[in-house]
């Protein structure tokens, strides 16, 4: 039994020596393999502090990936290794390497999500793409109106006409005996002309002159004005009244207050009365001028009617 026991112990170390021998072997293959990785002509220009330093997991870009299964490349390494290594010597450099591969993993992971939400957002920051406007829609084109005129009269009042008629008495100063300036400007005071546009007189329904013109008298010698502030030092060959037609709306009672205002100063002046021919006025010429009148209002009652 004694031999028995010391051959079990010797076995025992002879397989802790060799679990041992085979562990520094695998370290130190993994060391080499190491080594030849950083030499390799592809990174020989490289700083030797590159794995360190070049990772930057904020950076965002291409990473160099080392893949874990690269130490399989050496063909004299058995493949039929035991999964399981004993944690004495093995343990600082299997977790280095671990820490390394986790890191590098970790920037490879890291760097496929970077690309997939910064891709979208960079091409929206440095090129985007503009949304077409709607085109205006044309608005539709109004209808042409027609116009159609209205009927003046029921719009306004009917504009004045032109004169169609001008009903003309003459009152002749008899030869060698003039009218006196003060005298006659009296009489025409009195009778209600007052002296105004044209510089000639004028009788309205007022005496203020602001409402409907009913005749006028000027001057029977050219230009047939009247100088105001000569008038009473200047004497008077003759004076012709007037009255326009279309005029008063009154036009018979306008006729017979000029004609009864002409035989009062050819009575008080000693004047004659004559037509616009330069006739004698007498009674029954007096009596066409109305019947002149009143044909000429009813022709213009005739269109209206």
């Amino acid at each position: 039994m004694g031999l028995n026991l010391e051959t079990l112990i010797g076995i025992l170390v002879i397989l802790i020596l060799l679990i041992l021998a085979d562990g520094l072997r695998r370290m130190f293959r993994e060391r080499q393999g190491r080594l030849r990785m950083r030499i390799d002509p592809r990174y020989r220009d490289a700083p030797e502090e590159e794995d360190a330093e070049a990772y930057n997991p904020e950076v965002i870009g291409a990473a160099r990936v080392v893949r874990r299964s690269e130490p399989r490349v050496y063909a004299d390494e058995p493949d039929n290794e035991p999964d399981v290594l004993p944690p004495t010597m093995m343990e600082p450099d299997e977790a280095v390497s671990e820490a390394r591969a986790v890191e590098q993993q970790s920037l490879f992971n890291a760097d496929e999500p970077e690309d997939a939400v910064e891709e979208p957002v960079s091409v929206q920051a440095e090129e985007p793409i503009p949304e077409p406007e709607p085109e205006p829609e044309p608005e539709p084109e109004p209808a042409p109106r027609v116009e159609q005129p209205a009927p003046r009269q029921a719009e306004r009042p009917r504009e004045p006409q032109p004169v169609l008629e001008v009903i003309v008495v003459h009152l002749i100063a008899r030869r060698g005996e003039p009218f006196a300036g003060g005298e006659l400007l009296r009489m025409l005071l009195e009778s209600g002309l007052r002296y105004g546009q044209m510089n000639i007189f004028h009788r309205h329904v007022k005496v203020d002159g602001k409402d409907q013109l009913q005749f006028s008298m000027a001057n029977a010698v050219e230009p047939g004005t009247f100088d105001l502030d000569t008038m009473e030092d200047k004497t008077f060959a003759g004076v012709t009244f007037f009255m326009k037609l279309p005029g008063p709306t009154d036009a018979i009672g306008s006729l017979d207050k000029m004609l009864s205002i002409c035989k009062r100063l050819a009575s008080e002046l000693n004047g004659e009365l004559k037509d616009e021919q330069h006739s004698v006025l007498t009674p029954q010429m007096m009596e066409h001028l109305r019947q002149r009148v009143q044909e000429f209002e009813r022709r213009q009652r005739v269109p209206s009617a």
